[in-house]
């Protein structure tokens, strides 16, 4: 390819991971594919992979384990690699990033200590979830660190539209430590909302907010409560100001990957879905 002879493998494997990093929702084995044809070689693009678990954890990608919709995440990284653990189904998986299958399933061993705290906020969570996300998938993790519990709760819901040329994903991640007596806990938050339109043009938003905070958790049941009331209230009117960037953002086939977009600060409210997936994290 013109040019590329010019560009040190180095720099090549790392400007082909930068691409497959900014992937939109949905889209990932089609950027992975169209950067395999810029290389024009599986062994840069082997080194390349090495950021797929980075991928495909920031994203809360979800899969379909024993016919549960489950998520790879951070928090239920088993190995930093390729296995994971699903805290609702205490299911660990290998998870196959380019097919998006999971194999190797096998039972995990709960920690008793902290289940009563997670299982709480599992089931307080599921009736707001499937009121207001009805395509989500959730996940929530539980650890004891000393004398505090440590949860971590990941959010996802998405929808993917390719044949109008748009895809998106909401997503928030909770993370809640409080003293395993119950009392006073630190709550931490990150929303973020994505969305790739790619019909008459390329551009590709991203809309986060953070947030953070105490709550009462005396109780698992009356803990779990406050937690998902946290989360509703948390959520900001939808006049608030949110910090919006428009990532490097490949375009469908030559475009994904052909270069990056301008900065931008247009709105995608053009379609239904962008709108109500913003008014969601608004």
């Amino acid at each position: 390819m013109s040019g590329l002879d010019e560009i040190s493998e180095e720099e090549r494997v790392r400007i082909a991971s930068d691409f497959i990093m900014a992937a939109p929702p949905g889209e990932f084995k089609e950027v992975v594919n169209d950067v395999r044809i810029l290389l024009g070689d599986d062994r840069l693009l082997t080194r390349a992979s090495s950021v797929f678990y980075d991928y495909a954890t920031e994203q809360f990608t979800s899969v379909k384990v024993d016919g549960v919709d489950c998520l790879v995440t951070k928090p239920g990284s088993v190995d930093n690699a390729k296995r994971f653990v699903d805290p609702t189904t205490n299911k660990v998986f290998t998870y196959n990033f380019l097919k998006n299958e999971a194999s190797e399933v096998e039972d995990a061993e709960r920690d008793m200590s902290v289940e009563t705290w997670r299982e709480a906020v599992q089931s307080a969570l599921k009736a707001y979830l499937d009121e207001v996300y009805p395509a989500h998938v959730s996940a929530v993790y539980a650890t004891m660190n000393k004398d505090n519990v440590d949860l971590t709760i990941c959010l996802e819901d998405h929808k993917y539209n390719p044949s109008n040329f748009w895809n998106g994903k909401w997503k928030s991640k909770w993370d809640v430590s409080f003293p395993t007596a119950g009392g006073f806990g630190k709550v931490t938050g990150a929303m973020r909302v994505q969305v790739h339109y790619y019909e008459d043009g390329n551009v590709q938003l991203l809309t986060s907010k953070q947030v953070d905070d105490s709550i009462q958790l005396s109780s698992p049941v009356e803990g779990a409560a406050n937690i998902v009331e946290f989360i509703k209230q948390r959520r900001p009117p939808t006049s608030s100001p949110l910090t919006r960037t428009i990532a490097p953002c490949p375009t469908r086939r030559s475009r994904r990957c052909a270069g990056t977009c301008p900065s931008l600060t247009r709105s995608l409210t053009g379609t239904s879905y962008t709108a109500s997936m913003l008014a969601r994290i608004s």
